[in-house]
């Protein structure tokens, strides 16, 4: 009997596919990393299903892609030659909201935005806001420790796991945390699983911790010339103390590209734009939007635009993550790099681009989240121009490197930044991570080509 067949006959053929079309849905994510088609695609509907599908795929050491809903930016959803993926869009329940905890547990494949508007009819909140939060689940969310534009304020999914169901690489169900706001009995376990990309256990279940909502929120587009003039901004209002709940940066480049389409309200002459939006209470949250006013205005800004009323926020908001939806359209293929750099150099940063534009000759278009330095650089490139491509993202990095940032910020390694991941760490702490890998994942099937090298 084939390990196909003892999977069919353990759950089912309506859990376990392989007919070719439904195969070829899950070969690639949002990525551009190379399709690879899997040899089945198992939907499983409890955590007891994962454990049985676990322990007959590691009889044949079958690698195991656990899968979300694909967003992934770095390549990490695509499945190994000869591997299988879990993919858990039948685990996507809601399980509890607990108002006086300020908790929620939910399966791995609840959609993100579901969550949030779950817990915010009960007047919680649960801040991490990926740009695809209409499509990317928890469980993602946990495997790649995604952020977003409230990360500055908020942090990121990192700092919300209290605590987590796996199903180890042996087929083991375990728990690791609690669900208390403090927890110290041995290794933070919980962290060591967020964002490690599915290569050291399988997520069936998470524990949340939740916020109350904030009653006031506050939104503001401030146009510039330049992004120097925004980078100068951004300097200074964390020079004064003030903490938005988001702050976004958007380059020329874009703006060029899809500005009409993402805000044709921007005044002419628009180089760059920052969204600001504040929440919180009373007379200190009103004096941080008074201040900023003073600080954009005195930086240049073209024009503010605030949010009056609800709706005007979303049009400011979809300004911001519309920008890639808007490039995607463009007809070009896409690199999405993630870097990091200290908030002051996202100047130095965005001119490095336009040399690295010059020099290579593919489009390099930037956006990202300008509170904490995290600058999404997205390398545009026709077919044929791969080695362009390589070229450009490796001289952005080392620039990156080089102002003291790190490559990789929220999107996580994957099978695109492997080698990049390998270059920025000491070789000591590269070969320790591996041994982490095998300490967990001894026969290798879990993701055994994301992260790491061969």
């Amino acid at each position: 009997m084939t390990w196909k067949e003892r999977l069919k006959m353990a759950l089912g053929e309506e859990v376990v596919r392989d007919d070719p079309h439904h195969l070829e849905g899950y070969a690639r994510d949002s990525s551009d990393a190379p399709a690879v088609v899997p040899e089945a695609v198992i939907h499983p509907r409890n955590a007891e299903e994962v454990v049985k599908a676990v322990n007959i795929l590691r009889e044949y050491r079958i690698p195991i892609t656990p899968r979300g809903s694909g967003t992934s930016l770095s390549g990490g959803a695509v499945p190994h030659p000869g591997g299988v993926v879990i993919a858990f869009d039948r685990m996507a329940r809601i399980k509890e909201i607990n108002a006086d905890d300020l908790l929620a547990v939910v399966e791995p494949g609840v959609i993100t935005g579901d969550l949030h508007r779950a817990v915010e009819e009960m007047n919680l909140f649960y801040p991490p806001d990926p740009a695809s939060l209409e499509t990317c689940t928890v469980g993602g969310n946990v495997a790649e420790n995604a952020g977003g534009p409230r990360a500055l304020k908020y942090g990121t999914t990192k700092h919300y796991v209290l605590e987590l169901e796996v199903v180890t690489a042996t087929g083991e169900r375990v728990k690791v945390g609690k669900r208390t706001k403090k927890w110290v009995v041995g290794y933070d376990l919980p962290s060591l699983f967020t964002g490690s990309e599915g290569t050291l256990g399988i997520i069936t279940e998470v524990a949340l911790r939740l916020l109350p909502r904030p009653p006031k929120r506050f939104t503001l587009l401030a146009a510039f010339p330049d992004e120097v003039s925004a980078g100068r901004t951004v300097s200074e209002m964390v020079r004064r103390g003030l903490l938005p709940a988001a702050l976004e940066f958007v380059d020329h480049k874009c703006i060029e590209a899809v500005g009409e389409k993402i805000a044709p309200f921007l005044p002419k002459g628009t180089g760059s734009f920052l969204l600001v939006e504040y929440d919180g209470f009373g007379p200190e949250f009103e004096a941080q939007v008074e201040i900023t006013y003073e600080i954009a205005s005195r930086n240049g800004s073209l024009e503010l635009l605030a949010a009056e009323d609800e709706s005007t926020r979303r049009r400011l908001w979809e300004a911001r993550r519309g920008v890639l939806p808007a490039l995607e359209g463009l007809g070009y293929a896409i690199r999405h790099e993630d870097v990091v750099v200290p908030r002051s150099r996202i100047p130095d940063l965005i001119a490095h681009t336009e040399e690295v534009e010059r020099k290579v000759g593919v489009k390099l278009a930037s956006f990202g989240h300008a509170g904490d330095g995290n600058i999404h650089v997205n390398v545009l490139y026709e077919p044929g121009q791969e080695e362009k491509m390589e070229r450009a993202v490796n001289m952005v990095v080392e620039k990156v490197w080089e102002l003291g940032g790190t490559s990789a910020g929220e999107h996580g390694i994957g099978t695109l930044k492997r080698e990049l991941m390998r270059r920025e760490l000491p070789p000591f702490v590269y070969t320790l991570l591996k041994d982490v890998k095998a300490l967990f994942d001894p026969d290798g099937i879990l993701n055994p080509h994301v992260m790491f090298l061969p």
